[in-house]
């Protein structure tokens, strides 16, 4: 396929160093043998890397339409990242400009859907918008494709979390420091997650030795004295921060949705503990991949009781997993056929539901 992707600035990402999940994708498609041409738009110190796809930086709307008009027209598949700046404006040019298939990766569904019913965030996403798209890439499983297509008026919703780079996240021997952490952003309802498992096991065990890093480290008087609270590292450092807890703590985003550093995580060989949601249970077996924690005293009973050799076979087995499913190449091959899916479907007048195993995973 000749593909054209519409992508946020690597400066939007913390790591500009791999660059932002579409271009990962990118260079994966590439691999594969497709022309891809990666459009970002220009941004003080923005970086080109060696190896990756064509890139190419454009100032708006109308430079995307003077320089790239016939190379969006022409192209296979154009694909719009949710978060490029003024989304909804470039998704609109994009859907009145290209011939081929377009399509929308949302990486964050549920904020989507909530601000799209609200429409307080216009410039990123409308309905009609998300009801242009005739694929559209979620990042939720469960209900939400089914409501996406037929309450929201998308053709077709097909789960695509971003995948793990599999060259930059792998196991690290070192000595472990705490006994359980988490690393991700703030949110109020991950608060209370972070409340009920992580600080109310570092109360109950005061001997215990706890880290959280991310935007939920700020300084509070009445945290534990035991849980060691410290910035997020950089994307490079993931690994040998998983590596330094014996176990990780892994919330999700939201209702059907895997946390930022789920798969990260577990292709580090991690020791996962998570809270239960709908769809956990077939991206990985409970008890034999993740573990399951509702309350604090369900975490402690893993942290204290847990044989270090069933501790590690854990870690081990939800990274074969990953590696099975869960990266970037692979989300390469179902972005093919979820491309294919839809352009056949769109020629007979009826979609083709896909049987593929991370349709059925989030499901």
């Amino acid at each position: 396929m000749d593909i054209v992707f519409l992508g946020p600035p690597c400066e939007a990402f913390a790591d500009g160093a791999r660059g932002s999940p579409t271009r990962q994708l990118a260079q994966a498609l590439r691999r594969r043998g497709h022309p891809v041409l990666l459009l970002e738009q220009a941004l003080s110190g923005s970086s080109w890397l060696e190896g990756e796809p064509a890139r190419a930086p454009y100032l708006d709307v109308a430079d995307l339409h003077a320089r790239f008009r016939s190379r969006v027209r022409r192209a296979d598949l154009v694909l719009v990242d949710a978060d490029v700046p003024r989304g909804a404006e470039v998704g609109r040019w994009a859907q009145d400009t290209a011939r081929g298939l377009t399509v929308c990766w949302d990486r964050d569904t549920p904020r989507t859907l909530r601000h799209a019913r609200s429409r307080e965030d216009a410039a990123r996403m409308t309905p009609e918008l998300l009801a242009g798209y005739p694929l559209l890439l979620c990042s939720s499983g469960g209900p939400v494709p089914e409501r996406l297509e037929r309450e929201w008026g998308v053709a077709r919703a097909r789960v695509f979390p971003p995948g793990v780079p599999q060259e930059h996240f792998a196991p690290r021997a070192r000595e472990p420091r705490w006994d359980l952490g988490h690393l991700g952003p703030s949110s109020a309802e991950r608060r209370t997650l972070l409340g009920r498992l992580l600080l109310d096991a570092a109360r109950d065990w005061p001997e215990g030795r706890f880290v959280l890093a991310g935007g939920m480290s700020v300084v509070d008087a009445a945290w534990p004295a035991n849980v060691t609270r410290q910035a997020a590292p950089p994307s490079r450092e993931h690994p040998d921060f998983h590596a330094a807890q014996r176990f990780t703590l892994a919330l999700s985003r939201a209702e059907h949705t895997p946390g930022p550093h789920l798969f990260e995580a577990a292709a580090c060989g991690a020791a996962l503990v998570c809270e239960p949601w709908p769809g956990l249970e077939d991206l990985f077996s409970l008890g034999e991949e993740v573990l399951v924690a509702r309350t604090a005293k369900d975490v402690l009973l893993y942290l204290r009781e847990m044989p270090e050799a069933d501790r590690l076979q854990l870690g081990a087995r939800a990274r074969e997993r990953v590696l099975a499913e869960h990266t970037v190449d692979q989300r390469a091959l179902a972005l093919e056929r979820y491309a294919d899916e839809a352009v056949r479907g769109a020629s007979v007048g009826a979609p083709v539901r896909d049987t593929d195993p991370l349709e059925r995973s989030l499901s």
